[in-house]
């Protein structure tokens, strides 16, 4: 069996422009969907791959000491 895989890191600088920012919970939507099609590549066996994940968070890593917040499942 084949798949289709999907890797995705985007970081988007803040503040988000207002065209985006009116459309994320729509993406987000989108990949929730998607994400419900997704399945794991060679469940059970040794070489596993988690491939059921999608998560963001705030990240602060361009400020000093700020930790990056917690990831949010979507």
């Amino acid at each position: 069996m084949s798949y289709i895989r999907f890797t995705l890191d985007l970081a988007v600088k803040e503040p988000i422009p207002q065209a985006l920012k009116d459309r994320l919970p729509a993406i987000r939507n989108a990949i929730k969907e998607l994400k419900a099609y997704a399945s794991k590549i060679n469940q059970g066996a040794a070489n596993e791959e988690m491939t059921v994940r999608a998560v963001y968070h705030r990240c602060h890593h361009d400020e000093l000491n700020t930790p990056c917040e917690p990831e949010v499942e979507v």
